[in-house]
C-alpha cells in the first residue's frame, strides 16, 4: 500500500515540478520578447530622430552653460 501511494506522490510531484517549469519558461520568454519590442521601437524612434537631425528638421541637444 506505501509503496503504490510514495509511486503515486513522485509522479504527482514530479509533474507539478514540469508544469511549474515550463509556465516559468514560458513567463520569462514572454518577458523578455516584451523587452526586446520596447528596444525595437526605441531604434525606430531614434533613427528617425538622427534622420530629423541630420535633415535640419532638429538641433541636437548641446550641453552648456546658460547665460
Amino acid at each position: 500500500m506505501f509503496d503504490k501511494l510514495g509511486e503515486v506522490v513522485s509522479v504527482v510531484l514530479g509533474a507539478l515540478a514540469l508544469g511549474y517549469m515550463i509556465y516559468e519558461s514560458g513567463r520569462r520568454k514572454r518577458k523578455l520578447s516584451d523587452l526586446f519590442y520596447v528596444y525595437s521601437q526605441d531604434t525606430d524612434i531614434s533613427a528617425e530622430l538622427m534622420a530629423m537631425v541630420e535633415s535640419g528638421e532638429l538641433q541636437p541637444y548641446v550641453r552648456g552653460n546658460r547665460t
